[in-house]
């Protein structure tokens, strides 16, 4: 029978599978938010779709992060938390840019609070490696 190494936890990874987390979320979410941006001005009123449309990219694009997470770090939900904390202080300050359309409404603000880490622990268990499972015939 094949053992597995698991990988050993230490800071440096965190630190390094927490980033390269960050990045998958952020490219999911610019090439959704382009995907998304494409789709809209093709519509006759793009401005009711912008904000359901932005939400669900920040949505797969927590998704991502969290399953990107816990594939680098090896860690289960702990990382998915992290990540998802991380990214929502990343999404968070971007929305502090001194630009008109970047200011989101408090229901917004909430929904982020609420959506990035929850969806980031959901990716996280989406994507854990799991032990593949003998099963056992009885005749």
């Amino acid at each position: 029978m094949e053992k597995t190494r698991r990988r050993e936890s230490t800071p440096l990874t965190w630190i390094t599978g927490i980033g390269k987390a960050q990045l998958v979320f952020m490219a999911v979410g610019a090439l959704l938010l382009l995907l998304f941006t494409w789709i809209a001005f093709g519509l006759d009123d793009p401005d009711s779709v912008i904000v359901p449309l932005s939400t669900t990219a920040l949505c797969l694009s927590s998704l991502a992060g969290g399953i990107a997470a816990v594939r680098c770090t090896g860690d289960g939900l702990l990382s998915g938390l992290v990540s998802g904390t991380v990214s929502l202080v990343l999404a968070r300050t971007l929305s502090l840019l001194p630009l008109p359309s970047a200011a989101p409404e408090p229901t917004q603000v909430f929904l982020h609070l609420c959506l990035i880490p929850a969806l980031s622990v959901c990716g996280a268990v989406l994507g854990k490696k799991r032990k593949k499972q003998i099963r056992h015939r009885h005749h």
